[in-house]
């Protein structure tokens, strides 16, 4: 080999080209399918209560037991993605998630059966966000990283508008089946994806394959393929302990593990709590059906706005700084879902805690990214994405809970201002290291 090279220092030094845009395009439109998942059985409850004569603690488990699989998912991402790659488990995960939809489709005409058949969706829709984090951080530079990422995540707000139109378009009118029919179609993106989606150049190097780093970092640089045909790229990182959990807890990175999995858990607390029981609250609070499910649309709508937004603050602020001001603010705008009713207030509202709360968890996804080396970082995010989905978990059947003791929709909004509130506090624990990335232009 004529010469040897740093990878991570050559994938900074790169231009964002047609690969990083066509990769970007795969990767939102799997996270749309998991937001659309996550979110659609908020749009069964006002059904499914009525049909299968429910209590709201028992509704708030149609959503929680996807979330359930989700947990198992992103925690078994790790074990998977930092061995095998990144590509073969997102197109895996695609698949199987498709798989799952189709059974509820077919399968599921009791309330056991249908939480079982969430369940087992939830296993391959729980793999998708961390392995797609992990893949933008390890060919996206530093110094656009956020943003990329919040564009790659606006995905997953997406699913959500259009699980809210979806609901409102069939539900009414053909019952709740059509909108897992709907979920059936990430089986042709994992096909796409199989053909279409190079593997992460950083996970290539690690295992040694030298012929396939020069071929994916030649992609990524577009015009400049062809100068990587006698290069040798290195990498500074440990590679003894790749899909260690145990990892995660050494000394070095210990606090900020904990410092993310705590924020994770309250953040997703937070957001399925909001989403699963906005489209039922509003109607609570005098919307007809069709009404307040545009306005979990519109919440919806909102955390796509807002994770652009906040990915782009974070590269301008810093990732700290950003999730601090933004959570702050979400805090503040739940609480005033709890102090004030009326339709213009539930509409200002539910838009800033729509982009504050759910787009600063596009941001926190991408600090957690960049605590660890390439090595451990698909497990570290989900790990994080699984613990955190504890509370996501949480968050739908403590809703339910909430409702049944305090009626009416204060008490739970006011216990998710809580939640938002505490992970601006806590995320003043980790040490800085989300400042902003300033990199000087390529000579």
């Amino acid at each position: 080999m004529d010469r040897s090279i740093d990878l991570r220092e050559e994938i900074e030094r790169l231009p964002l080209g047609r690969q990083h845009v066509l990769i970007i395009a795969i990767l939102a439109l799997a996270t749309l399918f998991d937001g659309y998942d996550v979110f659609v059985p908020a749009y069964v409850i006002p059904f499914a209560m009525q049909a299968w004569r429910l209590l709201p603690s028992q509704a708030g488990l149609l959503v929680s037991s996807g979330l359930v699989g989700f947990m198992i998912g992103s925690l078994a991402n790790g074990a998977l993605a930092d061995r095998i790659g990144r590509k073969p488990v997102l197109v895996g995960s695609l698949l199987f998630a498709a798989a799952g939809n189709l059974a509820t489709v077919a399968w599921a005409n009791t309330y056991s059966e249908f939480l079982a058949s969430r369940l087992l969706t939830g296993l391959g829709l729980g793999m998708i966000l961390p392995v797609s984090v992990a893949l933008i951080n390890e060919v996206a530079p530093r110094r656009s990283a956020n943003i990329l990422l919040g564009w790659a995540m606006a995905g997953w707000s997406i699913g959500g508008v259009v699980a809210a139109l979806t609901g409102f378009a069939l539900a009414s009118s053909h019952g709740w089946r059509p909108l897992f029919a709907v979920g059936g179609l990430a089986a042709p993106l994992g096909v796409v994806a199989a053909f279409v989606l190079p593997e992460s150049p950083r996970y290539l190097a690690i295992r040694g394959r030298q012929g396939a780093v020069r071929a994916a970092v030649g992609r990524l640089a577009s015009s400049e393929a062809g100068r990587y045909a006698q290069t040798e790229f290195t990498i500074a990182e440990d590679t003894g302990h790749r899909g260690s959990y145990l990892r995660l807890l050494t000394p070095d990175v210990r606090a900020g593990t904990f410092v993310v999995w705590v924020c994770s858990g309250l953040s997703l607390f937070s957001i399925f709590g909001l989403s699963s029981w906005t489209p039922q609250l509003m109607h609570q609070r005098g919307s007809a059906i069709g009404a307040s499910f545009a306005l979990s649309a519109l919440l919806q709508f909102a955390a796509l706005v807002g994770g652009i937004g906040c990915g782009w603050a974070a590269d301008r602020a810093g990732r700290d700084r950003t999730l601090r001001v933004t959570w702050t603010l979400g805090a503040a705008a739940v609480a005033g879902l709890a102090l004030f009713g009326g339709q213009v207030a539930d509409i200002v509202f539910l838009s800033i805690a729509g982009y504050c709360v759910m787009g600063a968890q596009t941001v926190l996804n991408n600090r957690t990214a960049a605590l660890y080396d390439t090595e451990i970082r698909s497990t570290g995010v989900g790990a994080q994405l699984g613990i955190g989905r504890i509370g996501g978990i949480l968050g739908p059947y403590v809703g339910g809970w909430i409702q049944q003791l305090f009626p009416g929709s204060t008490a739970l909004f006011v216990c998710t201002a809580c939640a938002v509130g505490g992970c601006a506090l806590c995320i003043r624990l980790l040490d800085g290291g989300g400042a902003p990335v300033r990199v000087s232009a390529p000579e």
